[in-house]
């Protein structure tokens, strides 16, 4: 377990300081405030579009972290050369793997609470306090961004940074259109579209399980059942994606 920490420790260090990282961040908090602006030109129930924007860009920017961190887990040591001592020294190779894991996700939980910080200051000095829905929201997102994580660090364990975003951007995208992919395949006359679509829903990730914003925005209540599955769900499911991924990185040569 030390060595794990140790190795997480490291990278949460290593990465908390990487500057693109910080620019990142920084356009995040930026479409954050800019959100606001929008309540002087918005038609309508100005509020409600106001907070949507915002955990909107909360939300795109914290997948766009998770997704830049996961894809160059690998390749970084590489470039570096620090992969070849660390496959030397009688380290498991998965808890290199988790262990790297544990330190991103780290640095994206550390992230999204920040601007999840903004987020309740501003909202709260221009229209009082949002709620206690944002907790769970944010929480579940988290889980969303950990299941996002764990793919990428999957495709950076064979593939390079290219390669791997390619495929951490479609599971992202198909992710978040499970719902359609299910729904369009089912109306589809052919049966053999039926069953790719039906394959697609059920064997990669569905995001749309973790989104309560549109609760959280409106101030809807949440049901704690499914924070509890949602939660099971993405953990598990990171779980299993990540012994993939420790599997593939163990029989990896590197020489």
């Amino acid at each position: 377990m030390k060595r794990l920490f140790a190795i997480a420790h490291n990278t949460f260090r290593e990465t908390i300081r990487d500057r693109i990282l910080t620019a990142l961040l920084f356009f995040g908090v930026l479409v954050l405030l800019t959100s606001v602006a929008m309540e002087e030109v918005t038609i309508g129930d100005a509020d409600h579009v106001v907070r949507s924007v915002a955990l909107g860009a909360i939300r795109v920017f914290g997948s766009i972290i998770a997704m830049f961190l996961g894809i160059g887990l690998v390749y970084k040591e590489l470039e570096r050369k620090t992969i070849y001592t660390i496959a030397s020294k009688p380290i498991p190779r998965w808890i290199f793997v988790v262990g790297k894991y544990l330190g991103l996700m780290a640095v994206v939980s550390v992230m999204v609470l920040l601007m999840a910080l903004v987020y309740m200051v501003v909202m709260t000095l221009q229209q009082g306090f949002p709620g206690f829905g944002i907790a769970p929201a944010i929480f579940l997102l988290l889980i969303e961004l950990a299941l996002l994580t764990a793919w990428a660090i999957l495709f950076s364990t064979y593939s390079s940074p290219t390669v791997a975003s390619l495929f951490t951007m479609a599971i992202f995208v198909i992710g978040h259109m499970a719902d359609d992919i299910w729904i369009y395949g089912m109306q589809a006359d052919s049966e053999s579209v039926q069953q790719l679509a039906g394959a697609v829903y059920w064997v990669l990730p569905n995001f749309s399980v973790f989104n309560v914003f549109d609760q959280a925005v409106h101030s809807l209540p949440i049901e704690g059942t499914r924070v509890l599955w949602s939660t099971l769900y993405g953990l598990g499911y990171s779980a299993a994606v990540l012994a993939a991924g420790s599997w593939i990185f163990q029989r990896r040569d590197f020489k």
